[in-house]
């Protein structure tokens, strides 16, 4: 498959850019093709511009436009089988950069509407770390905000298949440093399988 990879971390030395990395290397054992969009190394810009607002919401394409890397991220989702996203939870949510991402690219008539130009994609998935146990009240309640958001969301309803991987306990103080260490390994293993397999 074409895979697009939506990637949102600020630092390379987190276990979530381990992760990405893993991803890949599976998607590469898996022969699969892939093109990543990491929105910190592009400088990706979150906050919608007054002409991508009324773009959107007047349907006005004779007075406004849409930025450049907006028409070149939806570019990549048309030529791609599935989009993969990598990022942390960050306090119930992805990060702003990455909310950023879809408030602009998702735009009517491309993600929504009666003339979406959008075609179907066979996967959308989520790879998600996170601090807390998502067993727990607080961990179950992030997950679940995080599945209205994003499952609910115009790329994901418009996917023949959708999954949310969550990495948890990263973070959790009842895990010695060498079980931690003996998690991340295994989780690491995940993804490469999940890219393997995709």
């Amino acid at each position: 498959m074409n895979v697009l990879i939506v990637y949102c971390h600020p630092s390379n030395k987190s276990f979530t850019c381990k992760l990405k990395d893993a991803f890949i290397k599976g998607l590469a054992k898996g022969g699969h093709d892939y093109e990543i969009s990491d929105l910190y190394d592009m400088g990706f810009h979150p906050a919608m511009t007054e002409s991508e607002y009324l773009f959107d919401s007047m349907g006005d394409r004779a007075t406004y436009r849409l930025s450049g890397d907006i028409a070149k991220e939806q570019i990549k989702i048309q030529t791609s089988d599935a989009v993969v996203f990598i990022f942390p939870m960050f306090w119930s949510a992805s990060p702003a950069m990455l909310v950023g991402w879809f408030q602009r690219v998702m735009t009517k008539d491309f993600a929504y509407g009666t003339d979406a130009q959008m075609d179907k994609l066979k996967k959308a998935s989520c790879l998600v770390t996170m601090a807390d146990d998502k067993t727990t009240e607080q961990g179950s309640a992030h997950i679940n905000a995080l599945k209205a958001t994003m499952i609910n969301s115009k790329i994901f309803t418009n996917a023949e298949q959708t999954e949310i991987n969550v990495f948890d306990k990263l973070a959790s103080d009842k895990l010695t440093q060498q079980e931690r260490e003996a998690l991340m390994e295994e989780y690491l293993k995940m993804a490469f399988e999940l890219g393997e397999n995709l």
